[in-house]
């Protein structure tokens, strides 16, 4: 009997690897092209959200299953695993130092676009404005993004190892 669509061939592994290979950078490519669009759209060209809808699409359902496969194959744990141990910060102090470092980024952006929109000219209420909403942007955006990263990978982390200890117990 003949198998028309089914997987009976052995492939190569070193072209496996390679088309993997391929394939990873093309994705690498495609999320470069859209975010440098979407940039480019928001901030130079001064669209409307309307018009970058396709790009948010693409970036985050890409970002989103690439996320959701990785933590249900059990990929996500291994990763981490690995990368703990190569390297000397570990994985969840990176979270923390990346959620951190976005917190301050829109907090500085936040306070010195108020300084220059609403300060009158003058310095000293040029950084009032921006000390204020600074401060208040810190307040609110630093524990939200740590909460949220440490949160999403303790949670994927977690799913992850349990699909990784499951699939060590089925073989």
């Amino acid at each position: 009997m003949m198998k028309w669509f089914g997987k009976n061939r052995l492939d190569d592994e070193r072209i496996l690897h390679l088309k993997n290979k391929i394939f990873r950078e093309a994705f690498i490519l495609i999320m470069v092209i859209c975010n440098f669009s979407l940039l480019l759209k928001l901030l130079v060209f001064r669209s409307d959200l309307e018009s970058v809808i396709t790009e948010l699409v693409i970036v985050t359902a890409a970002s989103l299953y690439y996320s959701i496969r990785t933590v249900t194959l059990g990929i996500y744990s291994e990763q981490i695993e690995a990368h703990d141990s190569r390297s000397k910060v570990p994985y969840s102090r990176k979270n923390i130092l990346s959620g951190l470092g976005t917190g301050m980024a829109i907090s500085l952006f936040f306070g010195i676009r108020s300084a220059i929109l609403y300060g009158d000219g003058q310095f000293s209420t040029q950084a009032w404005y921006f000390f204020i909403v600074f401060a208040v942007s810190l307040m609110i955006y630093l524990p939200f993004f740590i909460g949220i990263l440490a949160v999403t990978h303790s949670l994927a982390n977690k799913a992850s190892k349990k699909v990784s200890d499951d699939d060590l117990l089925d073989s």
